[in-house]
């Protein structure tokens, strides 16, 4: 017997997002679940005595939004009042003048935190060596400061961190990582991978509340925007124990799928870590509720081409083709090792995600999992490679084989092609993260933001990959581009897949978490271009609103 509704919204179209992607009329509600999805009379049927019964005046529903890949926490701290926001400088002046003005750092801490530069949009910051300390000590004198690259895997550090962390000309560069140094050999303030840990060590941590409160503010803001779900994917044991928290407080709102990871800021780990964490952690893939749950852990391949890291065939126009992240000597060394860590989590039945942006990378941590799938079958591993940037189509078929996945960045197109296409030239670039392929191929795509890397903006998303180009260098070659289906279903159903929750949500159906997103507008028929500005009205998460616009009736 179907249970009584509590909510039924009628009157609109219903994208139920099931294989089919068959449309309704009506979607029916009671408590946490779906109780009905069809025709306006099949699901006021169902109304229960009290029954708040919404008219959607043609408006869309969708699932609620999946990003498949976004850092919560890292997302909630990134601007103010925690640090300074830097993406939309353009000049040094404008840097200058935001960090002259910066917050007080970490705990009430002198540390002064920015986020976000990009070294394609200020002038005195682009070309080789990188940007130079030079540029900001006359303005930040003897208070340390911490500048973090939009891409989280470098930063820029001024020369009294330098000291503070006791980095001079002498100090080796760490496995997987660089201390970039200039013509004299002394280093500018540019770390790169896991060289930043030697100066973020020395960085105080937020206090616990502030924390938490940040990441109720993060969720929050994706809420506004329809975002039900996220996959973080760097969970060390301190953020685990913050979301352990807040799930005992009651205080989520955006359920989270965790993969784990102990050595941020270091994307360097090694085998024997690696082996000791796994020892002790006793948790496997699926463990936790519906709200916070452990999906897997995070491995980092490579680095990111922007900073010239990401391991790749061709050469970078500047020269070098990158390597591996892992600890090794050589290649070779730093191969073996990728192939040992992979095998540890895939034998703790843990979902390994793997950092990949370039093509060499990707075929590296292909071979990997298809070692480890091979050696110890497990059906339902659903190992993913993140990012994808740079793939080789000979890759795409060993993939879809054995259901190895992708997480796209189609934001990044957005955000990062001044940077991308300064470092790895337009054509390589235009051909970046090649959903439509890949698709056509077989193989399993979710789309991401990779926030605070972009501003999480799934609309966005769906525009770039359908060809609607919201701006420069974001241009997708016509048979790469996604039907709006196809787009609609990287942001929903994909994701719960690749969660292992696709019997939970990231589908309309009865019997899945009423997780939704009223849209204003009707989804299907918008022009390409406004794709980008459609306006979510109203967001449930469990049956609860968790943002209302007010263009529709009140619920809370």
């Amino acid at each position: 017997m179907t249970a009584q509704a509590d909510l039924v919204l009628h009157g609109g179209t219903v994208l139920t997002v099931d294989d089919a992607f068959s449309t309704a009329n009506a979607i029916a509600l009671a408590g946490d679940r779906i109780v009905a999805v069809g025709g306006d009379e099949e699901c006021r049927a169902t109304a229960g005595l009290g029954a708040r019964v919404v008219d959607l005046g043609g408006r869309t529903v969708l699932p609620g939004i999946n990003d498949a890949h976004l850092h919560l926490a890292m997302f909630g701290l990134s601007g103010p009042p925690y640090s300074v926001e830097m993406g939309a400088f353009r000049t040094l002046a404008e840097l200058r003048d935001a960090l002259a003005a910066g917050p007080p750092g970490p705990a009430g801490s002198a540390w002064l935190v920015g986020e976000g530069w990009r070294e394609a949009n200020i002038p005195e910051f682009d070309g080789a060596p990188g940007p130079h300390r030079d540029l900001i000590d006359p303005i930040t004198g003897d208070r340390p400061a911490i500048l973090h690259h939009a891409s989280r895997h470098s930063v820029l550090v001024n020369t009294a961190a330098l000291r503070l962390a006791g980095i001079t000309r002498d100090t080796p560069d760490p496995e997987g990582g660089q201390v970039v140094r200039d013509a004299a050999g002394e280093p500018t303030g540019l770390l790169l991978e896991s060289a930043k840990g030697l100066v973020t060590a020395y960085v105080p941590e937020h206090a616990a509340d502030e924390r938490r409160d940040a990441i109720v503010a993060a969720m929050r803001t994706l809420n506004s925007l329809g975002i039900t779900s996220v996959t973080d994917p760097t969970v060390w044991p301190e953020l685990l124990r913050d979301y352990t928290a807040l799930r005992v407080a009651d205080r989520m709102t955006v359920r989270v799928n965790a993969l784990l990871h102990w050595d941020w800021p270091s994307p360097s780990s090694s085998a024997e870590r690696l082996a000791a964490a796994l020892a002790h952690m006793g948790a496997a893939t699926g463990l936790g509720d519906e709200w916070l749950r452990v999906g897997g852990c995070k491995l980092f391949a490579d680095g990111v081409p922007t900073q010239c890291t990401a391991w790749v065939y061709e050469a970078y126009p500047a020269g070098g083709h990158g390597h591996l992240v892992t600890p090794g000597a050589d290649d070779e060394a730093r191969y073996d090792e990728l192939m040992r860590q992979i095998e540890l989590v895939h034998r703790h039945r843990l979902q390994a995600q793997v950092h990949v942006c370039g093509d060499r990378a990707a075929d590296a941590a292909a071979d990997g999992m298809i070692r480890a799938l091979t050696a110890d079958p497990w059906p339902m591993a659903r190992h993913a490679l993140i990012h994808g940037t740079l793939l080789d189509e000979k890759l795409y078929g060993r993939l879809a084989e054995h259901d190895i996945g992708v997480i796209t960045s189609s934001l990044m197109k957005t955000h990062s092609g001044a940077s991308m296409t300064r470092s790895i030239g337009a054509e390589r670039w235009s051909r970046a993260f090649p959903a439509g392929a890949l698709l056509a191929a077989g193989v399993l795509v979710a789309d991401s933001s990779d926030a605070p890397v972009t501003f999480p903006d799934w609309r966005r998303g769906i525009a770039t990959f359908v060809g609607a180009r919201p701006r420069p260098y974001a241009e997708v070659p016509d048979d790469l581009r996604l039907t709006r289906e196809q787009a609609i279903r990287l942001w929903t159903a994909a994701g719960a897949y690749l969660e292992h929750a696709e019997h939970r949500k990231g589908t309309l159906a009865p019997g899945l978490l009423a997780d939704l997103v009223v849209i204003d507008e009707d989804v299907m028929s918008v022009a390409d271009e406004d794709l980008a500005g459609i306006t979510p009205a109203l967001t449930l998460a469990g049956g609860r609103p968790v943002y209302e616009s007010g263009t529709l009736p009140a619920l809370a």
